[in-house]
């Protein structure tokens, strides 16, 4: 792996001085701002080799580091080593800040350029780090640009996994009405729609499950409210006909992932809410209507509250669950006695026994 580690800058650094960048910043995040990502947007991860769940590759054109929490500085430490890329420390005294780092990299090249996709980061991101990057000697920041598309040429695909329908029955609440009451959430916020990019959120919205992501049950798309409609963008290849039939029996349309772009532009109420947290810069910047709201998107306090079906869904995993660990602890200590068990053996009968 680490030999390709330095093939792949070489590239990336190519692309970089044709275009005339001297750093490019990749996130552990995707264009919905998720903490668990498909392996499409596994970036960081392919341009340094680190594959924890958290952190930030940052590459110029002579230099390289990885800033990661205290959870993955010795995975960091092993799996960066024998490559360019220095292990930063993130809250350890001494340790820069990726803007700090930047400008004193960058401070003897002139109009230095600094390069983020601007699907991949929030718009609050990278509205602080315009800021941050600005009083580091004027460095300024390109959005426009996706290297992995140009130098990562074996890419992931989109996953295009079917999404399944989740049951009324289990979700408690039918579509139609979850979106009655979004609405009404952003009447009380004086907004008309929203852009939802949360892939959970959407989920649950919708009552669909996917298997895009290992162990979260969520499909990549966006949803669009208004007062009148919703959207869901989505490739369309992940739909069957039974939940194109579900969606539009709940007042659900349909159209492309990419075509969210059009979609926002073409976006036609006098406002809209954009959680600047979860909404990607690129397309908050598509946004053309009379004012955008900047708020928290309501939806996480909507799903915190449970209904009665959601529940006893909490109650029955719980009572499996509950049984599944009693019968370990009943194997558990004869089998440790009879000898030859390892932690990774145990692990495997207590996967099994909840599986």
């Amino acid at each position: 792996m680490k030999e390709y580690i330095a093939q792949r800058l070489e590239a990336l650094r190519e692309v970089m001085r044709r275009e005339k960048l001297d750093a490019f910043i990749f996130p552990s995040t995707d264009p919905h701002n998720s903490e668990y990502v498909p392996d499409r947007w596994k970036g960081r991860e392919w341009i340094s080799g680190f594959n924890g769940s958290a952190g930030t590759a940052v590459v110029t054109m002579h230099s390289a580091a990885l800033w990661t929490d205290s959870r993955y500085f010795i995975a960091a430490a092993d799996q960066l080593s024998g490559t360019e890329f220095q292990l930063m420390k993130l809250k350890i005294e001494g340790t820069p800040t990726i803007s700090e780092w930047l400008g004193s990299e960058l401070r003897e090249v002139s109009s230095a350029q600094v390069g983020v996709d601007g699907m991949c980061n929030s718009a609050a991101n990278v509205e602080v780090l315009v800021s941050d990057l600005r009083r580091e000697g004027g460095i300024t920041v390109r959005t426009n640009l996706d290297p992995l598309d140009i130098v990562w040429t074996d890419r992931p695909q989109i996953p295009a996994s079917k999404v399944e329908i989740q049951p009324v029955e289990l979700a408690g609440e039918t579509v139609a009405s979850k979106l009655t009451r979004i609405r009404k959430a952003l009447r009380d916020l004086h907004a008309d729609g929203m852009l939802m990019s949360s892939l959970d959120d959407v989920a649950w919205t919708l009552n669909l499950r996917g298997t895009d992501v290992h162990c979260t049950p969520v499909f990549v798309s966006y949803l669009l409210i208004s007062t009148t409609s919703a959207t869901l963008y989505i490739n369309k290849e992940k739909l069957t006909s039974e939940v194109e039939a579900h969606l539009e029996s709940q007042g659900v349309k349909m159209a492309g992932y990419d075509d969210v772009r059009k979609g926002i532009k073409e976006y036609a109420e006098y406002n809209i809410l954009l959680d600047p947290n979860e909404t990607n810069y690129t397309l908050s910047r598509l946004v053309d209507v009379q004012e955008v709201i900047r708020h928290k998107s309501p939806i996480p306090a909507m799903k915190a509250i449970k209904n009665e079906a959601e529940i006893r869904g909490y109650r029955s995993a719980m009572l499996k669950d509950g049984v599944a660990l009693v019968k370990f602890l009943r194997w558990l200590k004869p089998a440790v006695e009879a000898g030859g068990q390892t932690e990774i053996s145990i692990d495997k009968k207590l996967t099994s026994l909840r599986a």
